[in-house]
């Protein structure tokens, strides 16, 4: 067995396989530096709440050679993809020498790569993006030797924002940039004002709606990015506007793109090739909710569906049913929680959606600790089917939006929702947890009982 890739699913894939097949010879290539390790915590590390790179190695390549007898190749990258012959034209990256490399059995875990603005000057050296740990090494060596005092990140995902934390924990002065009106595209629009607010309390300045053409750039430095609402000056740049998936070797040998742009597989993660599978940040996902197939790159997904590629590869049956868009982040303070789709994109896909927003306290207000916390439901207006939330607030809103991924998970309407049986003590929650009415004053608008 090959495995293209070192990231996630790829090493996820590597000890599945070694599991259920000692005798297999498994073979994984990786271009990079870096094997087997947490991405997302690289923001944490820039921002120095994690001193040491090396705590984010889950297993080296020497633990999956000696204790897993798994062939971990680094700085080898797998060119061209010859399905009939099975096999792979691999160029080692330190001598630029090419080999030839067949398989019985390959798994592509080629992740993706982040989006460039495609504006002039953007390849400057003070330019950054953030996806692997090569990336984060980098970001944190520049801010460690250059010391910069102002930073322009441009777009507000979740990375962004991780990011422009980072900055500010470094005490450099932070300006962020995004084409919509709030931060996060993908969340409800009562989320928007209150993290604007946050991160400018944090003192990040936020400039919405702002559309980038160009970086000035000096000897190869860019000293600012020029926009339709003036020019930023800056010492270090960050870009955080979404990634590609890195599908043009397996698109080049035949294997067949979903309407994602990612690489399409069955819930068995098998390709439309023989004895070819993918997994992770390369190819898309079946969106529980929707039932349609998502580009959604996070590295729980990977892992998962790295084993249970793995594993059926070398002659499992095991299923990877889909995602439902389940994520959390940390802004400063803040804590934001969502699961399944906004009230805007149920509507755009043609449903019949109502939401409910409740404001509550996060505990008995009289306790010592209790913030406020804001939720948005959304539901199915004929059946009461739950279709998402969003969860914000200081007091645990990212473990909470885990209860509604499984009422999702298990097609739950808003009336079995609103009849849990959830724990109640003035320390976690308030006698009516924020959920429950959410669930009773939904049911309402929807005319009482309802089922899917």
């Amino acid at each position: 067995m090959v495995i293209v890739g070192g990231s996630a699913a790829g090493p996820s894939a590597a000890a599945a396989a070694r599991r259920r097949a000692p005798e297999a010879e498994i073979i994984m290539l990786e271009k990079g530096e870096y094997i087997s390790y947490g991405a997302c915590s690289l923001p944490y590390y820039i921002g120095d709440m994690i001193h040491d790179y090396q705590v984010l190695i889950a297993r080296t390549p020497e633990e999956f050679r000696e204790k897993h007898g798994i062939d971990v190749r680094l700085g080898h990258e797998a060119l061209v993809l010859d399905p009939e012959k099975r096999r792979l034209t691999v160029r080692v990256v330190r001598t630029g020498k090419d080999y030839e490399l067949s398989y019985d059995r390959l798994i592509l875990a080629t992740g993706a790569r982040s989006k460039r603005l495609g504006i002039p000057g953007e390849e400057a050296q003070n330019i950054f993006t953030l996806k692997d740990m090569t990336d984060g090494i980098r970001i944190r060596r520049f801010i460690d030797e250059q010391k910069p005092a102002r930073a322009v990140i441009v777009g507000a995902g979740y990375i962004s924002l991780e990011v422009a934390e980072a900055l500010r924990e470094r005490g450099i002065e932070t300006t962020l940039l995004y084409r919509g009106k709030y931060p996060y595209s993908g969340l409800e629009p009562e989320l928007g004002p209150i993290i604007v607010e946050e991160i400018e309390r944090h003192g990040v300045r936020y400039v919405g709606e702002v559309h980038p053409l160009a970086f000035q750039d000096q000897a190869g430095e860019a000293q600012a990015i020029l926009t339709d609402k003036g020019e930023f000056p800056a010492d270090l740049f960050f870009l955080g506007v979404g990634v590609t998936p890195n599908v043009e070797m397996a698109k080049e040998a035949g294997v067949a793109l979903g309407e994602s742009g990612g690489i399409r597989v069955n819930s068995f993660l098998a390709t439309n090739l023989p004895d070819i599978w993918a997994a992770g940040d390369c190819c898309e996902k079946h969106h529980q909710v929707t039932g349609r197939s998502v580009l959604i790159p996070l590295g729980d997904t990977a892992n998962k569906e790295g084993r249970a590629a793995g594993e059926n590869a070398v002659g499992g049956r095991t299923e990877f049913h889909g995602v439902l868009g389940t994520a959390c982040v940390k802004i400063f303070d803040l804590e934001i929680g969502l699961t399944g789709i906004t009230q805007a994109q149920a509507e755009a896909l043609g449903l019949r959606a109502v939401s409910q927003v409740v404001e509550a306290s996060s505990r008995v207000a009289a306790y010592p600790g209790a913030q406020k916390t804001l939720l948005k439901i959304v539901a199915d207006a004929s059946s009461g089917r739950l279709l998402g939330a969003n969860w914000i607030g200081r007091d645990g809103e990212a473990r909470k939006i885990n209860t509604l991924a499984v009422a999702l998970h298990q097609r739950m309407t808003v009336d079995d929702i609103s009849r849990l049986d959830l724990a109640y003590a003035p320390p976690f929650s308030p006698v009516w947890d924020p959920l429950l009415i959410a669930a009773n004053l939904m049911k309402r608008k929807i005319g009482g009982r309802s089922s899917a």
